[in-house]
């Protein structure tokens, strides 16, 4: 396995986290990476950032500090 798919989506820039939306990473990922950021949403009315959404949700979750 590959370093970049050990990373997890608090490691990951915006442009791999883009790659992940697009299935490049698996489906798993994928559908994961697309609750989160649809949680965001209903949760949070401003536009942001793939990686301010994901660090955004993963700190209210209590998963990142």
């Amino acid at each position: 396995m590959d370093e970049i798919n050990k990373k997890t989506f608090a490691q990951m820039s915006s442009r791999e986290l883009f790659c992940v939306l697009t299935g490049d990473r698996g489906i798993m990922a994928q559908m994961f990476l697309q609750n989160l950021i649809r949680e965001y949403m209903k949760e949070h009315e401003e536009e942001a950032s793939l990686k301010t959404m994901v660090d955004t949700m993963l700190k209210e979750e209590g998963r990142l500090e």
